[in-house]
């Protein structure tokens, strides 16, 4: 097989902070890299596709580059499918170069080998070509093109908005998290000695409340009388949100137990026993006091869904913590399934 030469190329990109832990775990986002090779292997899965790449550097020397990029199902809803990858074939790859592997990259950019570049949800833009495939909030805005607004109903799928210029979605981009908390002093020690990779459950598709409602993936609430189930896409997680009456003795689990009550037409759920250690992805714990209190709020045209969470922890905080975030409504929009594999080791 023929190997293309590697091209180092020392850019820093100013980008947005992520939420999702890979790129800001196992690589450098201020190290870009680019490389050209043979595609010898495809990985297709969440929660990131990853590929495996020969190439030789400068001095001819061959080299295998692990690639990881978006994950599978946003891929296929912007029509991409593993049959855009195929074995064998020249592709090129620019990306944030990992800081333990020197030898691995988080896809800004990827060439494929019909031409077409694809632009990862950290892409500050096209690099090599305008021959572009539909990037996620292109796709959004596609299928808002078949709008109809007429409904406010909560039983729906959400989705969160790719891209701040789709319509009303200026609070959609946002992060749900703050950029520091009231923390006790014990909060403090542990989140001193937080490693993000030793200590991170996240990295083994493993999750919990509340960082689950910050998956980028859409979710939906199906009326289950006389309960409530929110099914969210990442995960493969179903919360059923007790609306009748619950059990008396509530079993701790990673998502807690939820109660639901109407006010008004917000649904506003309680939720306690959570068994879970942290409550965001970069080492903020929480304990087994945390109660969280939801509240879900369709907004008036039907478009979007307002979400706030207040979560109340003695042990974590030292006040009541107050997030917010925005879904979007997509029509055609479904559910689909996640099958998160374990990544690998080798980053």
């Amino acid at each position: 097989m023929r190997l293309v030469t590697m091209m180092l190329v020392p850019i820093v990109l100013s980008l947005p902070a992520l939420a999702h832990h890979s790129p800001n775990v196992h690589f450098d986002r201020s190290d870009v890299v680019e490389i050209e090779g043979v595609l010898a292997e495809v990985d297709w899965r969440n929660p990131h596709i990853q590929l495996t790449i020969l190439a030789r550097d400068d001095d001819g020397r061959e080299a295998e580059w692990l690639v990881e990029e978006s994950n599978r199902n946003v891929q296929l809803r912007r029509g991409v499918t593993e049959d855009d990858y195929q074995v064998g074939e020249v592709i090129r790859v620019a990306g944030f170069r990992g800081l333990r592997n020197r030898n691995a990259i988080f896809a800004t950019n990827t060439l494929l080998a019909s031409g077409r570049e694809l632009l990862g949800s950290t892409a500050s833009g096209p690099r090599w070509t305008t021959d572009l495939v539909m990037s996620k909030g292109d796709y959004q805005a596609s299928q808002l093109e078949n709008l109809n607004l007429g409904s406010n109903s909560l039983f729906r799928v959400w989705s969160v908005a790719a891209e701040s210029h789709l319509p009303g979605t200026s609070r959609a981009g946002s992060p749900l998290w703050k950029d520091s908390y009231p923390l006790t002093q014990r909060a403090q020690e542990t989140l001193a000695n937080w490693d993000p990779v030793a200590d991170n459950p996240y990295l083994n598709c493993e999750h919990g409340l509340p960082a689950i409602m910050d998956a980028i993936a859409p979710m939906e609430f199906v009326q289950e009388d006389p309960d409530i189930l929110l099914r969210l896409e990442e995960q493969d997680v179903v919360r059923r949100i007790h609306m009748g009456s619950a059990p008396s003795t509530a079993v701790p689990s990673p998502y807690g137990h939820s109660v639901g009550r109407w006010e008004g037409e917000s649904l506003v759920v309680t939720t306690t026993d959570i068994d879970w250690p942290w409550f965001d992805q970069s080492g903020v714990p929480q304990s087994e006091a945390l109660r969280l209190v939801e509240k879900f709020s369709v907004s008036e045209d039907g478009q979007h869904l307002d979400y706030s969470v207040e979560a109340t922890d003695p042990v974590v905080f030292t006040e009541t913590v107050l997030l917010e975030k925005r879904w979007t409504w997509i029509p055609g929009e479904e559910i689909q399934p996640y099958e998160c594999s374990y990544e690998r080791n080798d980053l």
